[in-house]
């Protein structure tokens, strides 16, 4: 990592003080939904629509959501929107790639700047515990069968860690919040080596042997032992909120 401006980004969150700056958020770039034990891929078709500016590419509900706009001004070449939680909208014409309708994979758009509509959560911790998990009376959608499958790369003692880890949680929302807490009793470092030819599952090689590491690997290890442990879940790329500067009243 380095010091290189990427983005600036003002959003419509309000200043929670007047010394504080207003709520932060990721911003998604593009999902990825297939792991083959070295890294993530998309399927080799993806559904692509062109869109008008400002047009939705999808009817997402507001359930449990908020709105939220953001203004981007980007200083690389990038060509993907970044936007936090769900986008909806952008202000520049565009294309949405899905992977199948309401999936999205990106939106791309030949724009250094533009601003995008999005919604985000707006759930308490109680409220996502309460969640119910599915079962025979509330079924995973068909759809969503994909985002449990795993390659055989992955070991039977990551999928026993999955198990241990999320045996005492009631909800999804607590088998989540379970495997993210292990998660981060590992050590964050970029100056790792290179990953070994002989390695066959990256996940197994973070939780067992390296045990230290950067985004991807967390990033692949949490939705490997969610996957394991039965909750749907995809990898996303993006960038984290940065810092805020209050004199411009930007991140």
């Amino acid at each position: 990592l380095g010091d290189r401006l990427v983005m600036r980004v003002r959003t419509s969150e309000p200043a929670r003080f007047y010394d504080e700056p207003p709520a932060a958020h990721n911003l998604r770039g593009a999902t990825f939904s297939a792991y083959d034990g070295r890294g993530w891929q998309n399927p080799a078709r993806l559904e692509r629509t062109s869109l008008a500016a400002d047009e939705a590419w999808s009817a997402i509900p507001d359930t449990w959501r908020r709105p939220l706009l953001q203004s981007v001004s980007l200083s690389i070449p990038a060509g993907v929107i970044f936007a936090a939680g769900e986008p909806q909208s952008v202000s520049v014409n565009y294309e949405a790639d899905e992977r199948f309708p309401g999936d999205l994979v990106k939106l791309t758009a030949a724009a250094r700047s533009y601003t995008v509509s999005s919604l985000v959560p707006a759930l308490s911790d109680a409220e996502l515990r309460d969640l119910p998990a599915w079962d025979a009376n509330r079924p995973l959608p068909e759809e969503f069968a994909r985002y449990l499958e795993l390659p055989e790369s992955v070991t039977d003692r990551t999928r026993q860690l999955a198990a241990e880890l999320t045996a005492g949680a009631s909800s999804p929302y607590e088998q989540a919040a379970a495997i993210e807490q292990y998660l981060r009793t590992f050590a964050y470092d970029l100056d790792v080596p290179p990953l070994p030819d002989e390695v066959v599952d990256v996940a197994d090689y973070f939780l067992f042997d390296l045990r230290r590491g950067y985004c991807d690997y967390y990033a692949t290890s949490f939705v490997v032992l969610a996957r394991a442990a039965g909750l749907p879940a995809r990898f996303a790329t993006g960038f984290a909120p940065g810092s805020w500067d209050p004199n411009s009243q930007h991140w």
